[in-house]
């Protein structure tokens, strides 16, 4: 179809406003009445048929409206009515929130197809995995497609935030079958609480049902600890058909692991006197050994492990110095040199680092001040993209990541130390507020540890502190768990063997060279060696 040029659409809506103040012209050559609760309302017959297939079947064919000049419309009150008469001949009708489900409604009745896209046009624009399995219900009762669609994608990429719905947990069975063989793959210790919660809310009718979704499950890609709290659920251990999946799952994981080689060692990377360095940690026999010393000298920078390769990112050639744009690489396969990669868009310090994907995540950090901005890094492209800047300016800040969502942790904002935390999901690309710290804590250091995230340590008011806090994504809550035996700011933390190690840090007095280990089985800290030298605003991976 041919564009239709501005004279006539000037034309069309000149002949519309005609139209419509015709209804209330003296001598109007309006042929019928449309009554609602008491209310009359002119309007032309020929003009109702056009828009609405509803009122062309009336007057078309043999119904007693046919002969009537005025037709009763008992299931639309009177001021919708008027609204949707308004949009007939304006083509002008107003949608809120409030009033989205009454248009639809009348929409549906009168089989005005074109005010069900408006409304649907309106409701893609809302979707959120807050409101998505709403709108998912709406979808499905007016066969709105592009917004079953979309809602049933957000489902599946935000299944976590989605169970956590009051909604989720009236939906029915058939329904909650879809929604988990649609989901995407890698969140199943959320499914399986998201599962609990649904039974619970009517267990009478729903706890035989339960054994059918729990098999639904991928119980091989769940934490090993969580597999604990899986076995202690009543609804799992009084079920004998569960208790074979769960030993089931837990053979194939030992097959799987067996005989693989767990990582004893982690790198250390720079640091304030120690600017260059780059060290191999044992945690076994407690023994290091140089690998090349990094290009330029870097404390107060991050460092991620990507496969076989280390990258340094950011920090300063010394403590109070300007920050680096640049960043290193070095491949541990080969252990020759660092080598440059590109540098990021802005300098920073004191950023945060973690890796999802085929990218490399940098957030805040300082550049002459705190700043919210982030970036991410194409490992394959060699190219770093501008990413949406977090909800808070931040520095000095914890990282981490639970199912391809990346959490920031604390921090400092230039002006005060920061309790807020906040995630971000690079599918939507959006951050959300979650669950702020118990104490807001800045030179932080954290670890994902058995599907909780660890707040270790840190500055809180003008005093470093011993200080841990436990997260769980799943819940959206922090606890304190046992303190370390050293207060800490700016330690370095990793997770090697299934257990945290937090290494140096700064006592108030003096750098530290003593290293922590923590027991999340017994929530015991306690020090696993010391270092040769101390170390201070640092960076950690295990490898």
């Amino acid at each position: 179809m041919a564009p239709i040029d501005d004279s006539v659409m000037r034309h069309q809506a000149w002949l519309g406003q005609l139209l419509n103040n015709d209804r209330n012209a003296a001598d109007s050559t309006c042929d019928l009445v449309l009554e609602s609760g008491g209310k009359q309302f002119k309007v032309h017959k020929s003009v109702l048929m056009l828009v609405s297939n509803y009122f062309r079947r009336m007057f078309t064919i043999e119904m007693k409206e046919k002969y009537e000049g005025i037709v009763k419309m008992q299931k639309i009150p009177h001021q919708r009515l008027a609204n949707i008469i308004q949009f007939i001949y304006s083509g002008e009708i107003e949608i809120t929130e409030e009033n989205m489900l009454d248009v639809l409604d009348d929409a549906e009745y009168t089989e005005i197809k074109v005010v069900k896209t408006k409304c649907s046009a309106f409701l893609l624009d809302v979707v959120s995995p807050k409101n998505c399995l709403r709108l998912r219900a709406y979808a499905q009762r007016y066969n709105l497609d592009d917004l079953l669609n979309k809602t049933e994608h957000m489902m599946a990429q935000s299944f976590e935030a989605v169970i956590q719905n009051e909604d989720f947990k009236h939906l029915e069975y058939d329904d909650v079958c879809y929604i988990l063989d649609n989901r995407n793959k890698g969140c199943e210790e959320a499914v399986f609480t998201g599962i609990v919660q649904w039974v619970n809310h009517n267990p009478l009718q729903r706890e035989d049902l339960f054994v059918k979704l729990f098999s639904k499950l991928d119980l091989t890609v769940m934490f090993v600890d969580f597999l604990d709290e899986v076995y202690e659920e009543n609804l799992v251990k009084t079920n004998v058909v569960c208790l074979n999946l769960l030993a089931h799952a837990a053979l194939k994981m030992n097959k799987k692991h067996c005989g693989a080689i767990q990582s004893k060692e982690f790198i250390l990377v720079g640091g304030e006197d120690t600017e260059r360095d780059c060290v191999i940690y044992d945690v076994t026999t407690k023994q290091a050994r140089l690998l090349p010393e990094l290009q330029k000298p870097r404390c107060n920078t991050t460092s991620v492990k990507v496969g076989s390769e280390v990258y340094v990112i950011g920090g300063a050639k010394t403590v109070g110095d300007k920050p680096h744009k640049s960043c290193e690489m070095l491949n541990l396969n080969e252990q020759s040199r660092w080598n440059a990669i590109p540098d990021m868009r802005i300098a920073r310090l004191n950023c945060g680092s973690e890796v999802m994907e085929e990218y490399i995540y940098v957030t805040g950090g300082c550049n002459e001040r705190p700043t919210s901005s982030c970036e991410k890094y194409d490992i394959h492209k060699k190219r770093w993209f501008r990413i949406k800047d977090m909800l808070h300016e931040r520095e000095s800040h914890g990282t981490a990541v639970y199912h391809d969502s990346l959490y920031c942790i604390g921090g400092w904002d230039g002006k005060q130390r920061l309790s807020s935390c906040e995630c971000f999901n690079a599918i939507n690309d959006t951050w959300n507020e979650i669950a702020p710290l118990n104490r807001a804590r800045d030179n932080l250091a954290s670890v994902l540890l058995g599907g909780n995230i660890y707040a270790i340590g840190g500055s809180i008011g003008d005093r470093s502190v011993n200080t841990v806090e436990k997260y769980d994504p799943n819940t959206n809550k922090w606890e304190i768990v046992a303190s370390l035996c050293v207060a800490r700011s700016k330690p370095s933390a990793c997770v090697v063997g299934n257990k945290i190690y937090v290494i140096g840090g700064w006592d108030d007095t003096n750098n530290l060279k003593s290293v922590e280990v923590y027991n999340q089985t017994s929530d015991v800290w306690s020090i696993a060696f010391k270092m040769q030298i101390p170390v201070y605003a640092a960076a950690a991976v295990a490898i």
